[in-house]
């Protein structure tokens, strides 16, 4: 069984930052996710995944070369807001 050791309010934010710590070469944080830290191809439409971060902010491993875009990262088991959906859309754009 997995445990939460520290805040659990702060529980998205930290898996984050470790997530791109490791995966700083694919991508990069913004407020509310991460989006690609490569080049998106010239007339490419934006991919966005997200979802609740009950399991990890797993959304973020679908950021990269030849998938998503970004991914939006919501509170633990809950959507993130159609304002975050918003502002990560904009940052990967």
């Amino acid at each position: 069984m997995t445990k939460i050791f520290g805040d659990p309010s702060s529980f998205v934010d930290e898996s984050v930052a470790g997530f791109v710590d490791v995966y700083s070469r694919f991508v990069q944080p913004v407020p509310h996710g991460v989006i690609r830290s490569t080049a998106t191809p010239e007339g490419k439409v934006a991919v966005i995944a997200g979802g609740g971060s009950g399991h990890y902010p797993a959304f973020a491993g679908y950021v990269g070369p030849g998938l998503a875009d970004a991914a939006v990262c919501g509170n633990v088991f809950a959507s993130p807001s159609t304002r975050w959906v918003y502002d990560v859309a904009k940052a990967a754009n």
